[in-house]
């Protein structure tokens, strides 16, 4: 009797016992799988969103775009304008930016020159390094420049030239900046100090401001120009001086 009362205790707590291990084995497996889904999904969401950063243009790219758009909108604009209409408009441009006369005559000039080019005819009184026709004999090798234009856009002959290089009013005002800011003195030769004011104007139209002792030589037909304009009563010349300011 009491074996068996012994027997049947144990086989209770082996009953009672048993099953308590694969619940523990089940439970860590669903706390890991819930680890690995917690550890996953995150980290997809996360890819999918850097992904989609990577697919879509950059500011540098939208930029691009539009700029490439704008041109393209402006081109069929002008495409549809008459000849009339783009000849006004060019016009209007050149008025608000006269500058731009210079790029016009440059294109110009290239036309003109991509047709078998330009050489003075024999006989002229232009020296061989001449292109525009309208140079002269300089003294010096380093005055011997011309302005690489063809006859019919000489710099010198343009409408600009006169108004900014040669008129007196515009030279008066240009010799009393240069007093009030220099405080240089008037010179008593009317003739060369316009001369003088006449070469600043011109650096100053086609190079810009190049500070003291920063000097460009001035094409040969521009120089005679100017000297036409306002003569030495003697016919002599200073010429190119580089390196001082004057």
């Amino acid at each position: 009797m009491d074996d068996e009362v012994s027997r049947s205790s144990m086989s209770d707590r082996e009953s009672s016992s048993s099953p308590e291990r694969p619940s523990r084995g089940r439970a860590r497996g669903r706390a890991r799988a819930r680890g690995r889904a917690r550890g996953q999904g995150p980290a997809r969401r996360r890819g999918a969103r850097a992904r989609g950063i990577c697919r879509g243009p950059n500011r540098h790219e939208t930029l691009r775009q539009r700029v490439i758009d704008r041109n393209l909108q402006l081109r069929n604009r002008v495409a549809e304008m008459t000849e009339d209409a783009l000849r006004e408009l060019v016009m209007s441009v050149c008025e608000r930016d006269p500058s731009l006369i210079l790029e016009i005559v440059d294109r110009a000039s290239q036309a003109e020159a991509a047709q078998g080019g330009y050489h003075p005819l024999p006989g002229s009184n232009s020296p061989n390094w001449c292109v525009c026709s309208k140079c002269r004999e300089m003294p010096t090798e380093e005055e011997r420049v011309c302005c690489r234009q063809t006859p019919s856009n000489c710099l010198s002959t343009l409408p600009d030239f006169d108004l900014i290089v040669l008129d007196p009013l515009v030279l008066m005002v240009a010799r009393r900046y240069r007093q009030d800011v220099l405080a240089a003195g008037e010179d008593d030769d009317f003739n060369r100090s316009n001369r003088h004011a006449g070469y600043r104007q011109f650096i100053l139209w086609q190079h810009g401001h190049l500070g003291a002792g920063n000097r460009r030589v001035i094409p040969s037909c521009c120089t005679w120009r100017i000297r036409d304009t306002y003569p030495d009563s003697f016919g002599q010349y200073r010429g190119f001086v580089g390196g001082r300011l004057g």
